[in-house]
């Protein structure tokens, strides 16, 4: 169970004090004003039921649903009381209900609990008994009556906000603990596995022949392990931005080129990261398909929310219908790579080719997290 907030736990403590307070004043109240009763033994019992219930209230320290409840009856029985306690003149003349300003108590006792509309349904509560009381509403009871619905509706007010700053303090707390096991895992992968990889990669070259072809694939892996571990360093997780087209410039070679908008295009870092890798495996489809002399051309759309990165290649192109029928025979490769990173960003993928005629990889995304996005994507592998 998730402790409370200090400021809900300061207003509980509060209510814990207001309420013997509000009853002596209530009872001070009645004995004032004892002569005016035509029932005064219904004052009595009204008044021995409240101190029953705050001692108990004193002893136990906790808002619940039920004790909510419990307050809440207690004032709108010892408003309603009032009418047997006094003659009906007194009561039209204005005479104080019996349980006075402990009638808050429920009000505040809901507002702590639920926030300002349980706070401002208590108040409504309470002052339809005193309407019902009174019979007739006075300017004491309007007055009496706006004053719980302020109560009411601030306290809860408070009590929510207290309750949402905690959420976003813990939120907080999480994500810097995550950063700092983040940072540690990556301390052990830079000191083994990284290390590892590069090795075989200048090993690799050394060694020539089928080596090289090692040595490539694990300066890759290293290259995209590397680029994973460093994510946001210095920047706990969640909050880390970094700009696309950095991460598309290193695509760049002699036969890639990267067309780029004139301001930074700046995204949360880990669908930055995505993306990239998105495009880096649209890139390097082209090497493995296109034919030698292809050459790729790499754009960048500032749309706004969204983001969109063309890959157009003069390579030899795809038949009609191949990227449907090499998804029917479970050949999904590096496209079902690209398509399940846009799915998973809530943006699409879509290619268009025909032999002869290279290919288009087109590739959107929103910039932010879209919860409630539906993927649009298409297309299998080459």
């Amino acid at each position: 169970m998730r402790a409370e907030p200090v400021v809900v736990g300061a207003m509980t403590r509060g209510l814990t004090a207001f309420r013997p307070l509000a009853l002596a004043y209530a009872a001070l109240m009645a004995w004032l004003h004892v002569e005016d009763m035509n029932r005064p033994a219904v004052a009595v019992a009204v008044l021995a039921g409240l101190g029953a219930w705050t001692l108990v209230t004193i002893i136990w320290r906790t808002i619940t649903w039920p004790s909510v409840a419990v307050d809440v009856g207690l004032a709108v029985a010892g408003i309603l009381a009032t009418t047997w306690a006094y003659p009906r003149a007194g009561i039209v003349a204005g005479a104080m209900t019996l349980p006075s300003i402990w009638s808050a108590s429920g009000v505040v006792a809901a507002a702590i609990k639920g926030g300002e509309r349980w706070g401002i349904a208590a108040a409504l509560v309470v002052a339809l008994a005193d309407i019902v009381e009174v019979g007739r509403v006075n300017q004491g009871t309007m007055h009496n009556i706006v004053l719980l619905l302020l109560v009411g509706s601030l306290i809860g007010l408070s009590a929510r906000l207290a309750r949402e700053s905690q959420g976003f303090f813990e939120a907080s707390v999480r994500a810097e603990e995550a950063y700092a096991e983040r940072e540690r895992l990556s301390r052990v992968v830079h000191d083994g596995v990284l290390q590892t990889l590069s090795y075989i990669h200048r090993r690799g070259r050394e060694i020539g022949g089928p080596g090289v072809e090692l040595a490539e694939m694990a300066g890759e892996q290293e290259r995209s392990l590397r680029a994973l571990v460093t994510v946001g360093r210095g920047i706990p997780a969640g909050r880390a931005r970094e700009e696309l087209g950095a991460r598309l410039r290193a695509l760049e070679s002699s036969t890639v080129s990267v067309s780029l908008p004139g301001s930074p295009v700046e995204l949360p870092a880990e669908r930055c990261a995505e993306l990239a890798a998105a495009v880096a495996a649209a890139v390097d489809n082209v090497y493995r398909h296109a034919g030698d002399d292809a050459r790729a051309w790499v754009l960048l759309e500032d749309l706004g929310a969204d983001v969109e990165i063309t890959v157009r290649d003069n390579g030899s192109g795809m038949p009609p219908g191949r990227l449907a029928e090499a998804a029917a025979q479970g050949r999904l490769g590096v496209a079902a790579s690209i398509r399940g990173r846009l799915s998973e960003l809530g943006g699409s993928a879509e290619w268009s080719s025909s032999p002869g005629k290279g290919c288009c990889v087109s590739l959107r995304a929103p910039k932010e997290l879209q919860p409630l996005a539906r993927p649009r994507a298409t297309g299998g592998t080459r």
